[in-house]
């Protein structure tokens, strides 16, 4: 609630501000203007995808086990902070970005496990395991920063090449639902194969709670290009196998936790946006954009949270994944 006063606030701000330059202020005429200039800006949007969370057999491909964590949709509010040059198509400029996202805690869509047990015995890849759960992200924080240069290509065209550091946090949440389990197969000593006609046993409480924590570094290219009066496009690419991800998974009902620190991969990403400028104060955009991760693996340990010692074991090998739309629309004020 705390991060809708504030967007609020801003974009009250934001029309007070500008309203001076719409009628027809000329205090921000290009001459008197310096090189480079601040701007800050609104933002609200929402999340729609999933996070991923894998077990593999050992240190091969082969999943073991599935877990879905909807985010449909996840909305957020944030602000950004920019440092660029006044008028980019003029010459060779430096810039730097940061924006911060924050995500309003509720119920976000289900959660669904699925699990192959017979791969373990090496038997066969039947599904044997499925349970979906309402799901509730607690908490989403996501920051994104870039440093870089703009370098125009012609009077209509702006080409920018940077660096990106970008973190997400995400706490998800899972309770309710249902389960359904394949029975034992005594012929083979593993389990019959799932069907969708299985009976559903009711799950009711908590069932697991689960948190990503991303690190990435990835280089960038975004281009801006204006083509009517105050109207311009942008889209930006971004391709990086300089991944890290810890996951903690928490098993309430089992009593035991499992931390996956996981890393390698493939990021891609992209985004485009179509910015609509009233006056050199400012912006108003729409954007869509598409993350997607995959790939990631390392070590799990595991603890008893059920007993005093919290004895920490290894478990095997664990990834995590992600892939979601970002719909964002932002407002922005120069000074």
């Amino acid at each position: 609630m705390r991060t809708i006063q504030v967007f609020i606030c801003l974009v009250s701000t934001f029309v007070l501000f500008a309203s001076p330059r719409i009628q027809g202020d000329t205090s921000l005429k290009p001459e008197t203007r310096s090189a480079y200039t601040f701007s800050v800006a609104a933002l609200a949007g929402f999340l729609y995808g999933q996070g991923e969370e894998i077990v593999y057999i050992n240190d091969t491909d082969t999943y073991l086990s599935q877990l879905l964590w909807d985010m449909k949709p996840l909305f957020y509010a944030g602000s950004s902070l920019d440092f660029s040059p006044v008028n980019p198509l003029e010459g060779l400029g430096f810039f730097t970005h940061l924006s911060l996202k924050f995500g309003i805690p509720g119920k976000t869509g289900t959660m669904e496990d699925r699990d192959w047990l017979n791969k373990e015995n090496g038997l066969n890849d039947n599904l044997t395991n499925f349970s979906s759960h309402d799901n509730y992200t607690q908490g989403a924080f996501l920051l994104d920063s870039s440093i870089g240069i703009s370098l125009p290509l012609a009077s209509w065209f702006l080409l920018k090449g940077y660096v990106d550091f970008s973190y997400m946090y995400f706490s998800w949440a899972s309770q309710d639902g249902f389960t359904q389990y394949a029975a034992r197969d005594s012929s083979t000593g593993g389990y019959a194969p799932w069907e969708d006609t299985l009976p559903k046993t009711a799950y009711y409480g908590p069932a697991i709670n689960y948190q990503q924590r991303w690190v990435i570094f990835t280089p960038g290219l975004a281009v801006h290009i204006p083509f009517l009066y105050g109207l311009s496009l942008g889209a930006y690419l971004h391709i990086s196998p300089f991944i890290h991800c810890v996951a903690v998974d928490d098993h309430i009902r089992r009593g035991i936790q499992f931390r996956d620190d996981t890393s390698g991969g493939l990021l891609f990403e992209s985004q485009g946006a179509i910015t609509f400028a009233p006056n050199p104060r400012l912006e108003l955009s729409l954007s869509l954009g598409y993350r997607s991760i995959q790939g990631l693996q390392g070590p799990t340990t595991s603890r008893n949270t059920g007993t005093t010692s919290g004895l920490v074991s290894q478990s095997g090998t664990g990834g995590a994944g992600y892939a979601v739309l970002d719909t964002g629309l932002s407002i922005k004020i120069r000074w």
